[in-house]
């Protein structure tokens, strides 16, 4: 209960001032540098992956104004979710069930710049889809004069496609990534398979002359998929896209509190649970993100698993010379190396963990007979969002975890003998 006029003239010397109940809710939002504060509605990113093929229809649209189209977003939905819920009767106690789940539609708005770059966005999704904008000079497409177009004057009179007959085999949209940006780190949701399933122009009118005009549109999309980081504005930007046309570099005064504080979204990383884990004497061990390096001998050297001296062919058995390689044995030699790194490390060394992300995909790239080589694959690595990144970098720690149970059994075999 509030104090009355007189206890708090009465409370003018004491510790807390005479006004001190605001404290209570203050702390919550305040301490830690606003840590539990809310984030706020203007700091956003939007990111559009729109495939190659866009560029055949609207050339410049990609090759100039591919940032551009994110930064004219003028608000945007985040992801919504509907759980379908049955009510059953489990001998007279009401018991739900869920059985569906559903994604319900999301609203993108843009501002129709002077340029009209989102008017070409619109236009280059109805032309991409949709064939019924590609008559403008097209004599008799939509001719009305005379006896029209009849469905039984032949095929002169019935050559023009229409609707969805456009020859489509990729989607417009690859992704759409929506951002929000909070004390230097992001959280991003990326729509995964979007389709626009409304999309408008704005109203004109006479008496209005202070509204701005706008495009929007409406997504449905497949699933949503979350991803966090740090802000980065360095190459490709982080969140992709951030930072890399008509960003201010000209640095702030204002600067955080404490530069040490974490902003905290980074403790959220989830662990995925459709991955094995390794099984070690009948029992699930649980990966310790906290080990150390092990630093020991290596001379009582053993063979831990693998075939030794197995011919392998390296072609991939459409013809070529038949060069081939002998498989080798995995030694405890190759887990206890000195470019062994814990889980720890890698988590605390950006740049080193995404150097051994790199390698994982360039593997991955050249075993699938990706253009260009090494070259090729590190200039598609360059290109990648940070989830796109992201399985590759799971690989990279997850093979840091199965270097502590590799571990564990060498020490075990060590003992036996």
């Amino acid at each position: 209960m509030a104090n009355s006029f007189a206890d708090n003239l009465n409370n003018i010397g004491g510790p807390k001032g005479t006004m001190a109940d605001f404290r209570h809710a203050a702390r919550l939002f305040t301490e830690n540098n606003f840590q539990f504060a809310p984030k706020q509605k203007f700091l956003y990113h939007v990111y559009f992956s729109i495939d190659p093929s866009v560029s055949d229809i609207v050339p410049n649209l990609l090759t100039k104004y591919s940032t551009e189209i994110g930064l004219l977003v003028k608000s945007a939905d985040l992801p919504r979710y509907t759980a379908q819920i049955e009510t059953k009767n489990k001998y007279n106690r009401k018991k739900h069930v869920q059985t569906n789940i559903s994604y319900d539609p999301v609203t993108v708005t843009f501002h129709d710049d002077n340029h009209g770059v989102t008017t070409a966005l619109l236009e280059a999704y109805y032309r991409f889809y949709y064939a019924d904008g590609w008559h403008l000079n097209t004599p008799g497409a939509y001719n009305k004069a005379g006896d029209g177009d009849n469905t039984y004057k032949g095929a002169p009179r019935n050559q023009f496609r229409y609707g969805l007959d456009n020859n489509i085999t990729v989607p417009f949209f690859r992704y759409i990534e929506l951002t929000q940006l909070s004390r230097n780190f992001y959280t991003t949701y990326r729509l995964v398979n979007p389709l626009v399933s409304q999309w408008q122009h704005d109203s004109v009118e006479s008496q209005d002359n202070g509204t701005p005009l706008a495009n929007s549109m409406t997504l449905q999309y497949e699933a949503v998929h979350y991803s966090r980081g740090r802000v980065s504005a360095n190459g490709e930007g982080s969140p992709t896209g951030f930072g890399t046309e008509y960003y201010d570099q000209q640095p702030s005064p204002l600067s955080v509190v404490d530069p040490q504080l974490r902003n905290g979204n980074d403790e959220f990383r989830y662990q995925n649970k459709f991955k094995k884990q390794p099984v070690f004497e009948g029992q699930n061990l649980k990966p310790n993100t906290q080990n150390t390096n092990f630093n020991i001998s290596t001379s009582s050297n053993f063979q831990i698993g693998g075939e030794q001296n197995i011919v392998l062919p390296l072609n991939n058995g459409l013809g070529g010379n038949n060069t081939s390689t002998s498989t080798v044995a995995f030694s405890s030699t190759d887990v206890v190396n000195s470019q062994t790194l814990s889980t720890n490390d890698l988590i605390n060394n950006p740049k080193k963990l995404d150097d051994l992300a790199r390698v994982e995909f360039q593997q991955s790239f050249l075993a699938n007979g990706g253009d260009g080589g090494v070259n090729g694959a590190n200039a598609q690595w360059s290109s990648f969002s940070t989830t796109a990144k992201q399985p590759f970098i799971d690989a990279v720690l997850d093979k840091a975890i199965w270097q502590v149970y590799l571990y564990q059994i060498f020490q075990k075999e060590v003992q036996k003998k």
